[in-house]
């Protein structure tokens, strides 16, 4: 049985990652084998009720194969991914988000079955979010193989977006997109009207130095040869394994 990790970063929300981490844990089929990580500024001004709700979990949902808040220096979400990833024991890695809500059973179970269709493990898989379909990655899921030849779970060169879409833009140069529909993660974004804009959307879109979501975009399209190299290591175990 393959164990899962769930990698999320979490700012000024702690009601909205607990209403994350319980949907995660109620739906799971075998909650045993799901780490869930996530990662706070120790400057954020909801740290005690992170901790607070730290403790509860550790103790409540002892069938966790592991639960931690990871503490430290504020950062982009970019790198946030990462330091977390790199904590991590699970063979799938999952993006996750604290607007996001687990709402179909045993998720795991169809999670582990349909990743069996790739036996070189390698694949960017992603689940029904409500928002995007089949037509965009918005949470990549991807292996221990994956993470482990490129390095990273996202490029560390982002202020806020554009992660989820350089995962993906390497998955289609490998041609391992793998969306699973019967599996619904829905995005209760603000943009939808499922929920309020609050300081944490404000503080990634109308900082001082600009909109940092434009910013990315320029990052993006100038780094195509970074996704095409890190491409390249993705096909050549691909071939490996013919």
């Amino acid at each position: 049985m393959k164990t899962i990790s769930i990698l999320t970063p979490s700012r000024n929300r702690p009601e909205r990652l607990d209403s994350f981490v319980r949907s995660i844990y109620e739906t799971a089929d075998h909650p045993e084998r799901i780490e869930i990580l996530n990662y706070i500024d120790n400057d954020d001004p909801s740290i005690k009720e992170y901790k607070e709700f730290e403790d509860y979990y550790v103790s409540e949902f002892y069938e966790l194969l592991n639960f931690r808040n990871l503490y430290g220096s504020p950062m982009s979400v970019s790198k946030s991914w990462n330091e977390i990833a790199r904590m991590s024991l699970g063979d799938i890695l999952i993006m996750g988000n604290d607007d996001l809500i687990y709402r179909t059973q045993y998720w795991d179970t169809t999670l582990e079955t349909e990743l069996r269709k790739y036996p070189d493990d390698v694949y960017c898989a992603w689940f029904e979010d409500k928002i995007n379909g089949p037509k965009h990655c918005a949470f990549p899921i991807i292996s221990r193989t994956w993470f482990d030849a490129l390095g990273y779970f996202t490029p560390g060169v982002f202020h806020f977006g554009y992660n989820d879409t350089w995962v993906y833009d390497i998955a289609k140069k490998c041609g391992r997109t793998h969306f699973i529909k019967d599996v619904v993660v829905e995005h209760l974004h603000f943009t939808t009207g499922k929920s309020q804009m609050d300081d944490t959307y404000a503080r990634n879109r109308t900082q001082e130095k600009g909109n940092l979501y434009a910013k990315d975009k320029i990052i993006f399209e100038n780094t195509e040869q970074d996704r095409v190299k890190d491409a390249q290591k993705l096909l050549d175990i691909i071939k490996r394994s013919w």
